[in-house]
């Protein structure tokens, strides 16, 4: 299981066959949902084969926990009947994944896990799933038979997550002292202010379902966001939550400003960069995603221009003070509210 929470990265459960390590998968998961409290998590699980992720499913449903099982576009649902008979309804083919992000979120029905064979994250179109459900914790069942050929896809996904970020001197040498011990050097040209604050008045957090939304923070973003429009600037919205997200891209949308492509989630638009980065931050009562310092540290660090920040700034000055955006806040001064 390998995970972006630092105090359980790695777990290898090992165990001969028939000891229930497929029930142990099931739990896992279940457990992982059940103790993210206020912070939406996401869970991955991919097997070598059809059947090994047929069982897992199986177990989830027996569990109660929903889920998306993805297959790939040379499935034929005639040929598998006998395994997948009770799961059909969960079933998403991958030449079922279109540009058509609302009926792709339709289809996954809010479900936080996803299950998958290792060959199918070779699909060009993976990446619009975890647009919904981002890559947060990864559990690989029969681990030891994975074939280095496997590895490929990944890199070829990711692979551009490894090339350098370049962000304003001013959020680079913040992150480099607080995150990276002062290892972390930036010879950025824009060495002037390079990320501002807006306190939100009267911006409340409410919950929606699983998730949070702060319908007057929305409201205030997408003034920004029309401003940076009608200006021709590359901008993107970030967002912890995946309600406010879509609230954002609804609230885009009504505004009559282009949508697609413009409103994501932090850990889905990880190893990404746009020149201006709007942040809605949500919450202003308790830190809930803030506590997580590696998705805040990647949060921070995605413009390359300019970055502003949507919250409340009692929030931010109490609750927050002691977070990574309580501290940027605190160290460029008042000069950074608006």
């Amino acid at each position: 299981m390998l995970s972006s929470n630092n105090a359980d990265r790695v777990v290898l459960v090992q165990g001969p066959p028939g000891t229930g390590k497929t029930t142990v998968i099931a739990a896992a998961v279940v457990s992982i949902l059940a103790w993210a409290h206020d912070v939406e998590r996401t869970v991955w699980v991919v097997a070598q084969s059809n059947v090994a992720v047929k069982n897992i499913a199986e177990k989830l449903a027996d569990a109660k926990c929903d889920f998306t099982l993805l297959v790939s576009r040379d499935f034929h649902y005639d040929w598998h009947e006998h395994l997948y008979g009770n799961l059909v309804d969960k079933l998403i083919r991958s030449d079922d994944l279109t540009d058509d992000f609302l009926r792709i979120e339709e289809r996954m029905q809010d479900s936080r896990v996803v299950l998958c064979t290792l060959s199918m994250l070779s699909s060009a179109k993976i990446g619009t799933v975890a647009r919904f459900a981002p890559v947060q914790t990864v559990i690989v069942d029969e681990a030891s038979q994975v074939e280095l050929g496997s590895y490929l896809p990944l890199l070829d996904s990711f692979g551009h997550s490894l090339q350098k970020m370049v962000m304003p001197h001013q959020i680079g040498s913040f992150i480099g002292r607080h995150i990276y011990d002062g290892k972390l050097k930036t010879d950025h040209p824009i060495s002037k202010q390079g990320c501002f604050f807006v306190d939100v008045e009267g911006g409340v957090e409410a919950e929606k379902g699983r998730s949070w939304i702060n319908v007057a923070e929305a409201k205030a973003v997408i003034v920004e966001a029309r401003e940076y429009h009608e200006k021709g600037r590359s901008y993107r919205i970030i967002t912890p939550y995946d309600a406010q997200r879509a609230l954002l891209e609804a609230e885009l949308k009504l505004a009559e400003i282009p949508w697609e492509n413009k409103v994501f989630c932090v850990d889905s638009f990880q190893g990404n960069e746009d020149d201006y980065i709007i942040i809605s931050a949500v919450r202003t009562r308790k830190i809930g995603f803030m506590a997580e310092v590696r998705r805040v540290n990647v949060m921070l660090t995605r413009c390359k221009k300019r970055m502003v920040i949507f919250t409340n700034r009692g929030f931010v000055e109490g609750a927050a003070k002691e977070s990574l955006v309580g501290k940027l806040a605190a160290e460029i001064g008042a000069g950074a509210w608006d």
